[in-house]
């Protein structure tokens, strides 16, 4: 089969033009394989489970809790009257 000059030549040009389209594509693809990476370590944080509190750390944490918010109201009012 004969195939023209300038037919060859128009093939050969596809064919540049093809890999240059390849590389800029394997170069994307590379990119966004790292971003994956990147996106799906910051997606699964480790998380240790939290200790259940017994019924004496929760009365506890409790009596603390009405002790701080009775300092904070008192240095509220404190602030307002003066």
């Amino acid at each position: 089969m004969f195939i023209s000059k300038q037919e060859k030549q128009y093939l050969f040009d596809q064919i540049k033009g093809l890999s240059k389209d390849m590389s800029l594509a394997a170069s994307e693809i590379t990119y966004l394989k790292a971003k994956i990476k990147i996106l799906d370590a910051k997606a699964t944080p480790v998380v240790a489970p939290k200790k259940p509190k017994t019924i004496a750390q929760k009365a506890k944490q409790a009596e603390y809790m009405r002790r701080y918010m009775a300092k904070k109201k008192a240095a509220k009012l404190a602030l307002e009257q003066a």
